[in-house]
């Protein structure tokens, strides 16, 4: 929650905000919410802020934001898990920031259209079971990686 709040002050520069940092963050929202659309509208308007202070508006990506505000919410109902830790022990490709390659082409993914707003993904609908998601039984090759 620490590094959530740091970055809603402005206390974390952008460089040192990496993909776990973004799940981290993802995960208080989620917790903190009363819906998945509430988390994912602070999500936004967190990074926006974030983009914008550090002079890179434009790389804030809808799409990427809400795929995984989405994808986490989705993995937490399914593992009922009050801890990311245990969500991504499970599930060790939600560290993969590439991940969402699985669902969409790189052209819809990288277009202007889907960095401004929400675009379905192409390759597969979001909207499968989490744990069909994220089965750790998937062929995959995920580094051994953790959170912090």
């Amino acid at each position: 929650m620490e590094l959530t709040r740091a970055l809603e002050r402005g206390e974390i520069p952008k460089d040192g905000f990496h993909h776990a940092s973004h799940l981290h963050v993802a995960w208080v929202y989620l917790t903190e919410s009363l819906s998945v659309q509430d988390a994912a509208n602070k999500m936004r308007q967190t990074l926006r802020r974030l983009t914008a202070a550090a002079g890179q508006s434009e790389k804030y990506h809808d799409t990427i934001t809400l795929f995984w505000v989405h994808l986490l919410a989705q993995a937490r109902t399914v593992a009922r898990a009050e801890k990311l830790e245990d969500v991504v022990d499970a599930n060790p490709q939600l560290l993969e920031k590439d991940f969402p390659l699985a669902y969409y082409s790189a052209d819809r993914l990288f277009s202007e259209e889907a960095r401004a707003s929400w675009m379905e993904p192409d390759l597969k609908p979001l909207s499968i079971d989490a744990i069909a998601i994220c089965s750790p039984s998937a062929p995959r090759d995920t580094p051994n990686r953790s959170l912090s």
